[in-house]
């Protein structure tokens, strides 16, 4: 393992601390790792050290590369500073790939509290974005991102459908972010279809870290030590996981559906399906008809309230449920991919 500190802006005390893991060797055919870039928190007015290196080494303990970004704070945290300054970590990333030995398809952002803000930025409104983002008690609507620095952006009203899929922690009673932040996040993310996890606690309060006693003073419940291990999890869905023979195949699609994407496919939900017109039309006429057939055979007079809990079944899902042939939905798939969305 190397440590290196690499100073991104001077003027404005911006470093990055990247902790680089070796590949090869006792690691067998690992070549490259993903990575976590950590954002701590403090109000940007500090960048807190309890949720720097005590969570990256937690992720570094799971197989991945580490980058600490100390990003501009005080009297040095004007809007956009901190973002210039991920998207710098993320050119430098990518321009040292090589040596950093870097997956940069898996990099995911972790944020606390204001790093949370800046993190939630970065997923919604950044050149450079995550491919996963995890936001602990983190500050995401209109009201708490003014108290922290007026004139930056709202992440809750930034969500986009390119949005990466997001893992959100907080506690119920915390009393510095309120949790409405993190539920109107969530919101904004079931709307625009975006996968997501997440959790609540009853009680812990705010800045817990990761909930180790070395780390953290609030009065929490025992679950909140949780997030670490359950995140850590959760990007293998996303990314795969980290073995001596490589990366595992993801088991989490980005998306919940294609309803979003610029092209039609298996993967978009019955009822949007069911709105398409023109060539969808065509493609999709025999598919529903045997579909209708089917539901209408099986549960008679309530096919039409089936039909309405199975809205928000991807067409692949339905297919699968039907007992069509892999091929055929294969085939219908690729057809579905050469037509434009009508979102």
């Amino acid at each position: 393992m190397e440590i290196q500190e690499i100073i991104l802006v001077a003027e404005r005390n911006a470093k990055l601390t990247a902790i680089i893991q070796d590949t090869g060797g006792e690691y067998g055919n690992i070549t490259k790792r993903p990575a976590v870039i950590v954002m701590p928190g403090g109000a940007y007015w500090n960048c807190s050290d309890r949720e720097a290196e005590p969570v990256g080494l937690a992720f570094a303990k799971a197989g991945y590369q580490v980058f600490i970004l100390r990003y501009a704070v005080g009297e040095h945290r004007g809007w956009p500073y901190p973002l210039d300054e991920y998207e710098q970590t993320m050119e430098l990333i990518a321009e040292k790939q090589e040596e950093w030995h870097v997956l940069t398809d898996r990099i995911a952002v972790i944020g606390f509290s204001a790093g949370g803000h800046l993190a939630a930025c970065a997923a919604t409104a950044a050149e450079h974005r995550p491919a996963a983002v995890i936001l602990g008690y983190a500050a995401l609507n209109r009201e708490i991102s003014d108290l922290c620095q007026p004139g930056m952006l709202y992440p809750v009203e930034e969500v986009d459908d390119q949005t990466p899929p997001c893992f959100l922690f907080a506690a119920r009673d915390d009393n510095v972010v309120d949790i409405s932040s993190t539920l109107q996040f969530e919101q904004a993310l079931w709307e625009k279809k975006i996968q997501f996890e997440s959790h609540i606690y009853a009680f812990g309060q705010h800045g817990f870290s990761t909930a180790e006693p070395s780390v953290n003073t609030n009065q929490i419940c025992s679950r909140v030590p949780h997030w670490v291990p359950d995140s850590i999890a959760w990007l293998s869905d996303i990314f795969g996981t980290l073995t001596p023979d490589g990366m595992s195949e993801p088991v989490c699609n980005p998306k919940v559906s294609g309803d979003r994407e610029e092209m039609l496919s298996a993967d978009c939900t019955y009822s949007h399906l069911r709105n398409q017109t023109g060539p969808a039309s065509a493609v999709l006429k025999d598919v529903f008809a045997q579909l209708d057939a089917g539901i209408a055979a099986q549960y008679g007079p309530a096919s039409e309230v089936l039909k309405g809990f199975l809205k928000n079944f991807r067409l692949r899902d339905l297919l699968k449920i039907a007992a069509v042939a892999q091929e055929t939905t294969d085939m219908l798939d690729s057809a579905l991919k050469q037509i434009p969305n009508q979102k």
